[in-house]
């Protein structure tokens, strides 16, 4: 009797919406992912897409930008800001291929993003990575603190405290992984090519650009540490957490 590998179990297990307007799209994706034994619901618009992310359990989105009612621009920012399911891997999958749009996508809160020029091969194994990375299990302590921040890898919680006030800090999948790999090693100098590898995956298709964003989105959201970045560049080489002292 042959077992599941941990890979094949996790995708069997996965639900992937996809919202998209455009049949053939919803029909080559539903079709490569039911092969693999995944769960899959559709939404037309982004209007529908936020009713089964509040009423579904949903282990990742693939959305296109440009749709009727609600682009998907709109329905990112809204996951990440008032949803129950806040932290679900997001790749947008859209015609709009300009690298304005690639950075923008990541800024409102997406965890990558592809062109639907794409082949399919190329966005099965973008989705598979991001599932595979959705139902990881990172061994090793779970829970620690470093400076005033409290992180929990086994329920996704980053708490700040501030003069006895304690602070959750909410971030994507995307996010609190690099957050929780370069705060695991405080000090060490990562460079970009390091970090895509340790926290996107070799066979996710993300420039180095991506990482300069998510960077720049968790210094946001965590403030300051004594005047400094929790995450520090380091010039020609890559970023590194700020060292405990």
């Amino acid at each position: 009797m042959s077992t599941l590998s941990p890979i094949s179990a996790a995708l069997e297990s996965s639900t992937v919406l996809i919202v998209d307007d455009e049949d053939d799209i919803l029909d080559l994706l539903r079709y490569n992912l039911e092969r693999l034994g995944v769960r899959v619901i559709a939404a037309r618009n982004g209007v529908e897409a936020l009713e089964v992310i509040e009423n579904k359990e949903i282990d990742l989105i693939v959305l296109d930008i440009m749709m009727p009612q609600m682009n998907g621009l709109e329905v990112c920012q809204h996951i990440r800001k008032y949803s129950r399911q806040k932290t679900v891997p997001i790749l947008f999958l859209t015609a709009r291929s300009e690298e304005e749009d690639h950075i923008l996508g990541l800024e409102v809160g997406a965890d990558s993003y592809l062109s639907k020029t794409y082949g399919i091969d190329v966005i099965m194994s973008q989705i598979k990575a991001l599932l595979r990375g959705s139902h990881r299990i990172v061994r090793g302590a779970s829970l620690f603190t470093i400076h005033d921040l409290e992180i929990d890898r086994d329920r996704y919680w980053v708490f700040r405290s501030i003069a006895d006030q304690r602070t959750q800090i909410t971030f994507t999948r995307r996010e609190f992984d690099l957050l929780y790999f370069l705060a695991n090693s405080a000090g060490v100098v990562f460079t970009r090519k390091k970090l895509i590898k340790k926290v996107w995956g070799v066979k996710v298709e993300v420039g180095q650009r991506t990482v300069d964003v998510h960077v720049s989105k968790l210094n946001k959201k965590l403030g300051k540490y004594q005047d400094k970045d929790y995450i520090q560049s380091v010039k020609g080489v890559g970023y590194r957490f700020l060292e405990s002292t």
